[in-house]
């Protein structure tokens, strides 16, 4: 596997901090707080224990199979033999990381008895892809299902950035989270380029028709409040609070946090990588596509000349 050692949670580690408070905002809230040590700890694990779920659903379920297509089948422009290769080596990454994470619930779980639940099937990702393939024509479902992994490497590698910085340094979570980033940022840049190369090589019906595509999708991927929200009760209640008081944490916290920044699309942090793979593409210069963006509040209209 790689050809060298994995680091593993020790079991210090493991009765440590696993995961940043500063990016579980619940972690915060006076009733989490008024449980103690051991109730926030559990909190943390569990969250730790959920991205590390997700980020193996994400890889496995929907990454890694859109890049054996890419591979098998084009992303939907020619492209040289040589960079079917590349997405074949993509794939085999992503199956080590879903492995990796994986090892790392594992370990947590034998360590601590704290046994995590798994995510939910539908991972806001195959959502994305679901609400982006059921607006597309049959006719342009390998130009849809490239963007879709376009978009998603781009998202993975801003949210690994963030958890590598703001995760303790050397901690078990953030070395697991920093071997992930390294192979991330060169699957970014592959993929800059694919997108790229795809767009340019569209004719003008075909890049309206994905035009109009890629904010539904990117609604379905990023903005699921529903989801997030479901997330963050499952994760309560297994800490142990009653539904009730865990509906109450949320709403409070979450109300809160949007009295202190009532951010819009383009200013989610979760957004801005993504966002700046549009317009790298090219995409956001095309005058049909970049009105879908605006329709959508995915960017600002330009003010009149």
């Amino acid at each position: 596997m790689r050809g060298h050692a994995r680091r593993r949670v020790t079991e210090a580690e493991a009765e440590g901090v696993l995961f940043p408070s500063s990016l579980q905002p619940l972690a915060g809230h006076p009733a989490v707080r008024a449980r103690g040590e051991s109730t926030l700890r559990e909190l943390l694990v569990r969250t730790a224990c959920n991205w590390q779920g997700g980020i193996a659903s994400f890889e496995v379920e929907v990454v890694a199979g859109l890049c054996g297509r890419l591979a098998s089948a084009g992303p939907g422009c020619p492209i040289p033999e040589t960079a079917r290769q590349v997405a074949l080596t993509i794939a085999t990454d992503e199956g080590y990381h879903a492995y990796a994470a994986r090892e790392f619930i594992a370990d947590v779980e034998r360590f601590t008895g704290i046994v995590p639940v798994a995510p939910e099937d539908e991972t806001l990702l195959l959502k994305g892809l679901v609400a982006a393939r059921g607006a597309a024509p049959d006719t342009l479902t390998r130009e849809v299902e490239t963007m879709v992994l376009c978009f998603a490497e781009h998202f993975v590698t801003e949210s690994l950035y963030g958890l590598t910085r703001e995760a303790d340094a050397g901690s078990a979570f953030q070395v697991a989270m920093r071997e992930h980033l390294i192979d991330e940022g060169r699957h970014q840049g592959f993929f800059r380029l694919l997108l790229r190369q795809l767009w340019s090589e569209l004719d003008e019906e075909r890049r309206r028709a994905l035009g109009r595509i890629v904010p539904l999708f990117l609604d379905a991927f990023l903005c699921d409040a529903a989801a997030v929200r479901q997330t963050n009760l499952e994760l309560l209640e297994q800490s142990g609070f009653a539904a009730e008081e865990a509906d109450r944490i949320i709403r409070e916290t979450f109300e809160a946090l949007a009295r202190r920044s009532r951010l819009t699309k383009p200013q989610l942090p979760h957004a801005q990588n993504c966002l700046d793979l549009a317009a790298g593409s090219g995409m956001l210069e095309h005058g049909p596509t970049r009105d879908a963006f605006v329709e959508r509040g995915w960017i600002e209209a330009r003010p009149p000349a």
